[in-house]
């Protein structure tokens, strides 16, 4: 892969975004395709602890997770990015600074994010204690021509990732499933091959 593509999932807390994006790492590792993942709560934790959630910070925070996916990217590295990202400005300036860049839409309704809740944001906003929550206290811009919408309320993971991995198909971003990522020519002969087989087969190493 000669140059890198970014995958940038945005949609509300607890839409699936992260959780969809890591196994779509997985199964790109495993057909053997540089990739990383960033997820934009370990990013803060790791870089910028003290980034809080205000429209400046998030700002911030998308800012750089679009320049480490373009640093990657062109150096033909892939980056999964799952991140809010609650404004179409902070998501189009990405798109602005990467090259290959595909938008994936994780839709979730708000009753559902409430539902699961697994890092007990919602409660805590219920309880009065966070008052800025994009999609309920803050405004959740909902992208207009992103290259996939995932609907997560009746999609299952399973299904995200499927989806998901076929549109990077189609893209043209990685090889259909069961073809090589690397050229297989070995600059031999189908002949030469057959005998160099049959040679280390003698020696016992095949």
């Amino acid at each position: 892969m000669e140059h890198g593509f970014v995958i940038w999932h945005t949609g509300v807390a607890a839409s699936g975004k992260s959780t969809i994006g890591k196994e779509v790492v997985r199964r790109l590792r495993e057909r053997g395709i540089k990739i990383e993942d960033f997820d934009a709560d370990e990013v803060r934790a790791n870089i910028s602890p003290n980034l809080g959630f205000t429209p400046e910070a998030r700002d911030e925070n998308t800012k750089r997770l679009a320049f480490f996916g373009s640093i990657l990217a062109r150096n033909g590295v892939a980056a999964s990015i799952a991140a809010v990202s609650n404004l179409r400005r902070f998501r189009d300036r990405a798109r602005s600074m990467i090259d290959n860049f595909v938008e994936v839409y994780v839709k979730c309704t708000l009753e559902e994010c409430k539902r699961r809740d697994p890092k007990g944001l919602y409660k805590k906003g219920e309880e009065g204690k966070i008052n800025d929550i994009a999609g309920w206290h803050q405004p959740y811009e909902e992208p207009l021509n992103p290259e996939l919408v995932l609907d997560t309320t009746t999609m299952s993971v399973e299904e995200c990732v499927e989806a998901e991995l076929a549109k990077l198909e189609e893209l043209g971003y990685i090889p259909k499933s069961g073809e090589a990522t690397e050229p297989t020519d070995t600059g031999y002969s189908p002949e030469e091959e057959e005998k160099i087989k049959k040679r280390l087969a003698d020696l016992g190493y095949l």
